[in-house]
């Protein structure tokens, strides 16, 4: 029987044999469930959301998939607030009727206050939209630091979140990991397989979260998404 996951884990192991991608696996075993589409959905551990009565839920890059955003909310009655910058976007998310606990702001996240300009991919069928990827397209958007966007929201606490920044990644968790509100859990994309990023970037990105008392439960059959608890 046709197994796309199966499919998605051999051409990993193929491309980390070349040095092109990682074999990197679960460290514990906990508890979790795939919230949202096929597409846009991300895997988390259940126990500490059911544990929080209100879960707040950072989630940045929302392309034109909210689904997890809205499973969450539904699910855990959760409280999310989504970013995401450009106008591809945030003209999809105006058409969408979004329940009154999921909130939408048009910046994104990077590592300075200000604006950034990101490259518009030349694909149309996609809605990506890049620091990192080089095209003959761009637009100028408005991002915010981590700590910034805590202080505009006035929160405290973070127990979720979700990074699908589009190889900003690697900017954006440095600030994260250096603040005193540490996620309770860390969704993240990494984009070594795009952009022309080297794996090894993602190997001390990874160590880097780790360093910070985070335990890895989660990595999808592709190694592009990978879940992180706060376990110290």
């Amino acid at each position: 029987m046709y197994n796309p996951d199966w499919l998605r884990y051999c051409k990993r192991v193929v491309r980390a044999a070349l040095g092109f991608d990682h074999l990197l696996r679960p460290e514990c075993s906990v508890p979790t469930q795939k919230l949202g589409s096929v597409y846009g959905g991300w895997v988390v551990a259940v126990e500490p959301l059911l544990g929080a009565p209100a879960p707040i839920v950072l989630s940045f890059g929302l392309g034109d998939d909210i689904s997890f955003d809205q499973e969450i909310s539904k699910v855990f009655g959760a409280k999310v607030f989504g970013f995401d910058p450009t106008p591809a976007s945030l003209d999809w998310i105006a058409a969408q009727e979004l329940p009154p606990t999921v909130r939408i702001y048009p910046l994104g996240i990077s590592n300075f206050d200000g604006e950034q300009t990101f490259s518009v991919s030349e694909d149309d069928t996609r809605s990506n939209f890049s620091t990192k990827m080089v095209t003959g397209k761009s637009i100028v958007c408005n991002v915010r630091r981590y700590s910034t966007i805590l202080d505009m929201l006035g929160l405290a606490t973070i127990d979720v979140l979700k990074l699908d920044v589009e190889g900003a990644e690697h900017d954006v968790l440095p600030e994260v990991l250096g603040s005193d509100v540490l996620p309770r859990q860390i969704l993240v994309e990494f984009h070594h397989w795009w952009h022309r990023t080297p794996v090894e970037q993602t190997y001390r990105t990874v160590e880097a979260i780790k360093s910070q008392g985070y335990t890895l439960f989660h990595v999808s059959p592709a190694g592009h998404e990978l879940s992180f608890l706060l376990t110290r």
